[in-house]
């Protein structure tokens, strides 16, 4: 089934591979019977005593053929070669794209994960690589056939030890290639945890760590225990695929001497076969022999790689409860959301929100604040419709979240998180999302980091905005300090134009000043956009219409900040709290 299912992805991405491996057997057949037919054809003239300048030029003829076929062949294996990478390049955007198509939640498993991971980074060239020796195996098959008739119309005797011979080598071929597919599966483990390691040693953010700390022992640790059963594997597996290795190596070299040893026999009293036809089926089992080596390669890559195709196609059959779905609403202009009595929880056993009552209309400036693991960051995750909730409902514009598309919500409501996840592109692009298209989109890139904070630090670089993140890629990257990445992140949002923008801990690595600044520009900019901002903070709650407090997943005082004051409850000892650090013991 995979194997049909790999051919018709591959043919539908890349027609002309069936056109090249329909050439390359018709050719293939014709290049194999040729040396049969040159054989013959010279012994027979030197038995019928014909002029040498005679089988020269039939001589020449046969090679000027085998010579342009060659050309013909080279010229289609390059082709073939271009084919994978078009290949690989079309159907790894496949995979990027199914993305779009499935749950946010469906990250939270590590199951999805190793999977996922597997399919980038091996099930384009697994798919690829089923479907192109599915057709070799095809495409050798008929050439083994071709000269397997042109044997049978020579001495139809031999043919019992060269099919017997095959036989045999195939099944030694199966057997290998099934015990090659156990010790991946076996090894498959341990070598994630290699290349975990490998990660680790390469990327700059986790070096950081490693040079300062111990930490390189016990990765070093792990990475010696992950090797030892690698080498385990090894050890039960390679005595037993090499002796079926020497076992096909004795049949493969065997059809050759075997062939012609039958052929001696039932030939030895008659005069049955001419010396032509003697030495042609020499070469023809010689042939033959080779062909076979051809064959056996493809059918165990076919066999390795059957369990293997399984998992990208697994995961492309994959469909969301929340992504993906046929919603036929629409969503021009946020006006109103609301959460009525709203529990969720991660798994049934971890329940995060309880009973939460919340609402933001247009124009308001929310604050939510609480503890870390208060649930704050859970909410804007359910606003952004990336989990629904487990009881209870979340509506916007009065129309339930269950029959809104997320595609068209998230074009009006946004969010900005507190680990900004930066981009190996230009800054304009890590602001825009996207390429600057015009001078409109230039001078967006402007206002945002203008709005932001960061537009002196951006121009004063050699290359402004279109200077590259990281140096990842250029030498001449730059790397951004923790509070320049929230700068950006918080442009980001601006130059995103959402209606309704949410600001997740956007300011936690700025300086108290820097923050009031963040924070009245974000209040400048609420006068055309609704903004919800959550900190623990509590200096940035002061202007905001409305502050939600949470503690242990439920809303437990709300209000605005001259009202939560004057109820001097948890909230104004939080506030009194953080500010007596700043302005002392006697602030209140």
């Amino acid at each position: 089934m995979y194997i049909f299912k790999s051919l018709k992805l591959v043919i539908s991405k890349q027609p002309g591979l069936l056109f090249v491996e329909i050439i390359n057997t018709l050719l293939g057949m014709v290049i194999a019977i040729i040396p049969i037919r040159v054989v013959k054809y010279i012994v027979e003239s030197y038995e019928n005593a014909l002029e040498f300048s005679s089988i020269i030029s039939k001589v020449i003829i046969y090679f000027a053929i085998c010579l342009l076929i060659s050309v013909v062949l080279f010229l289609t294996s390059l082709y073939e070669q271009r084919i994978s990478r078009l290949f690989n390049a079309k159907v790894s955007v496949v995979f990027y794209e199914k993305l779009s198509t499935i749950d946010y939640s469906f990250h939270d498993n590590p199951m999805f994960l190793n999977d996922f991971t597997r399919s980038l980074e091996e099930g384009v060239d697994n798919i690829y690589r089923l479907a192109n020796s599915s057709l070799k195996v095809v495409e050798q098959g008929i050439k083994s056939l071709s000269v397997l008739l042109a044997i049978i119309a020579i001495n139809f005797n031999i043919v019992y030890a060269i099919i017997g011979i095959t036989i045999l080598y195939m099944l030694v071929a199966l057997r290998i290639g099934l015990l090659n597919n156990k010790r991946w599966k076996a090894e498959r483990p341990f070598r994630r945890k290699v290349w975990y390691n490998n990660r680790m040693f390469t990327l700059k953010d986790g070096m950081a760590d490693i040079k300062i700390s111990d930490i390189d022992d016990m990765l070093i640790d792990n990475n010696n225990e992950a090797n030892n059963n690698l080498i385990k594997q090894a050890k039960k597996y390679n005595s037993r695929t090499a002796a079926w290795g020497v076992v096909s190596q004795v049949l493969l070299v065997s059809i050759y001497p075997l062939s012609i040893l039958l052929l001696s026999y039932v030939t030895k009293d008659s005069n049955a076969l001419s010396l032509a036809g003697f030495s042609s089926l020499t070469v023809a089992a010689t042939t033959m022999a080779s062909l076979i080596t051809s064959l056996i390669s493809p059918v165990g890559t076919v066999l390795d790689t059957l369990p293997e195709v399984k998992v990208p196609f697994d995961l492309l059959k994959m469909e969301g409860k929340i992504e993906g779905a046929d919603y036929g609403d629409t969503i021009e202009e946020f006006k109103n959301i609301k959460i009525t009595h709203a529990d969720f929880g991660y798994t049934e056993d971890r329940i995060i929100l309880k009973d939460v009552n919340f609402e933001v209309n247009k124009g308001d400036r929310i604050a939510i604040v609480g503890a870390n693991g208060a649930g704050k960051t859970t909410i804007v995750k359910l606003l952004l419709r990336l989990y629904d909730v487990t009881n209870g409902e979340i509506s916007i514009n009065g129309n339930s979240y269950l029959q809104t598309s997320p595609e068209k919500l998230r074009k009006i409501v946004g969010a900005v998180f507190q680990n900004v996840e930066l981009y190996a592109v230009s800054i304009g692009e890590n602001v825009l999302l996207r390429k600057p298209q015009s001078e409109e989109d230039y001078e967006l890139i402007e206002k945002a980091l203008k709005f932001s904070g960061l537009y002196e630090t951006v121009m004063a670089l050699p290359e402004g905005i279109n200077t590259e993140i990281s140096r990842e890629f250029r030498r001449t990257g730059e790397i951004l300090s923790g509070g320049q990445a929230q700068r950006l992140a918080i442009a980001r949002g601006y130059a995103q134009n959402y209606q309704l923008i949410i600001f997740d801990e956007p300011s936690s690595a700025l300086d108290p000043l820097a923050e009031a600044k963040v924070y009245n520009n974000m209040i400048e900019m609420g006068k055309d956009k609704t903004i919800i901002f959550i900190s623990h903070r509590l200096t940035s709650t002061v202007h905001a219409s409305k502050i939600y407090l949470f503690d242990e997943g439920k809303i437990i005082e709300s209000g605005t900040h001259e009202e939560l004051m004057k109820l001097g409850g948890t909230y104004h000892r939080m506030f009194v709290s953080q500010a007596a650090k700043y302005l002392g013991e006697d602030y209140e």
